[in-house]
């Protein structure tokens, strides 16, 4: 992809500081942001017409699966990466429930060294916060930190032992890294598979309930004051968690909280099909949940928004509901769908790009993200009405487990700049 110097004509600028701007150009040359202003001279390189268009930040995905090392049938850094600039990512958190785990520096320094050969993406690896995923001892956190590991938790595995939490928050506020945690209570949720409600009863299907979200939220939040640490939920799904969480903020406790575009747009009722590409690991909640969610990120209660990005096989997939693997794909599709809530009314665009892009560098203390002049050209021109199909000829990732496999979506990346260099364009 080219590197030469780009001039954009006639964007709007959006940062989170200023909303969206007026109509103007953007130069990027040497890597970084050349200049901004009204009728930019070209020189030489590249002018792409912006006109219609958002030029944001590129967006920073908090939570996806890269199945490397291990599992790279479904998905590897490479594929990953060019799904993340074909959805306007130009950083990626990826879990560590690997294989192996990420749970030593020797697997940190591999997943780094991997994406910096490939160069199109900022990969960032959660480490592991437990040794081997297991829940019982620390794994050599300090270590990993060192290595680049910008935040730990044991992916989606959940937390048994809040002792061991504690531990492991008390560890980390050393080296100002957040502990990512995933919300829910394995006792609680039982074998069950969706929302425990009126439609698990209608399918004939176990329940998760509610509860078995938001007590382990009301657990963590109480084991983050005590250590008076970083907590991020890297999922919430629940009025109730949103609740907990928003008292939380207001007393001062250093919590975060990200939010899947499935819990945003749909809820258990599309579980009427028995399509296995809704089952997810944090499942579809009721029509209040979902309001509570978008009156979270309308609020600043939820911080960011995650892709959720679980790459599966055709044969994982290929399987009753209950026994099917939970996950979808997700990073490609992320913008598109938090649209259908903007097009809709109920999220302001504006939060929509804020939640996408500088909420998720708060929550990791990560700098970037800026858009002036100077500034590393990480970059994404959004065209919020484009209307595109993910399908066998768009679709980047190697897996294909999602609902909207071949459906109409409107709204994507049109162009992604990483350092200066462009990686992606529709």
């Amino acid at each position: 992809m080219s590197q030469q110097p780009l001039l954009l004509r006639q964007v709007r600028i959006f940062t989170s500081e200023n909303g969206l701007s007026e109509p103007m150009d953007l130069r990027v040359a040497g890597g970084r942001i050349d200049a901004i202003g009204a009728n930019l001279p070209s020189a030489s390189g590249e002018v792409v017409e912006g006109a219609g268009r958002i030029l944001a930040p590129g967006f920073v995905d908090l939570r996806a699966c890269a199945r490397e090392p291990g599992d790279e049938h479904e998905e590897d850094l490479v594929s990953l990466s060019d799904a993340a600039n074909a959805g306007g990512f130009t950083a990626v958190v990826v879990n560590p429930d690997t294989t192996p785990g990420n749970d030593d520096h020797a697997v940190t320094e591999l997943i780094l060294r991997r994406a910096r050969e490939y160069g199109h993406c900022d990969v960032l690896p959660q480490g592991a916060l437990s040794h081997r995923l297991k829940g019982e001892t620390l794994a050599p956190m300090g270590e990993m930190s060192e290595a680049g590991a910008v935040c730990f938790g044991d992916g989606d595995r959940p937390m048994t032992s809040p002792r061991l939490l504690r531990r492991a928050l008390e560890y980390a506020r050393g080296f100002d890294r957040p502990i990512f945690t995933h919300a829910i209570d394995p006792d609680l949720a039982g074998t069950g598979a969706i929302h425990e409600g009126p439609w698990s009863t209608r399918l004939g299907m176990r329940g998760i309930p509610a509860a078995a979200e938001h007590v382990i939220v009301a657990r963590d939040i109480a084991v983050a004051q005590l250590a008076n640490a970083r907590l991020h939920f890297a999922r919430v799904t629940t009025a109730k968690s949103v609740a907990l969480i928003r008292a939380a903020k207001a007393e001062g406790i250093c919590v975060t909280a990200s939010v899947t575009p499935w819990h945003l747009t749909l809820t258990d009722a599309a579980l009427v099909d028995y399509d296995v590409n809704l089952k997810l690991v944090a499942p579809l909640r009721t029509e209040a949940d979902r309001q509570a969610l978008l009156a979270g990120l309308v609020d600043g209660t939820i911080d960011a928004i995650c892709s959720d990005h679980m790459p599966v096989n055709i044969a994982g997939k290929a399987l009753e509901f209950d026994y099917a693997a939970p996950g979808a794909i997700a990073i490609q599709t992320t913008f598109a769908q938090v649209l259908t809530r903007v097009h809709a009314g109920e999220l302001p665009l504006a939060v929509a790009l804020d939640a996408l892009t500088t909420g998720p560098r708060r929550v990791l203390h990560i700098t970037g993200g800026r858009v002036e002049p100077g500034a590393v050209a990480d970059l994404a021109l959004l065209d919020p009405t484009a209307k595109w199909t993910l399908d066998a000829r768009s679709n980047k990732s190697k897996s294909r487990n999602t609902v909207l496999w071949g459906q109409e979506l409107t709204g994507r990346a049109v162009l992604t700049v990483f350092r200066g260099k462009v990686v992606w364009r529709a």
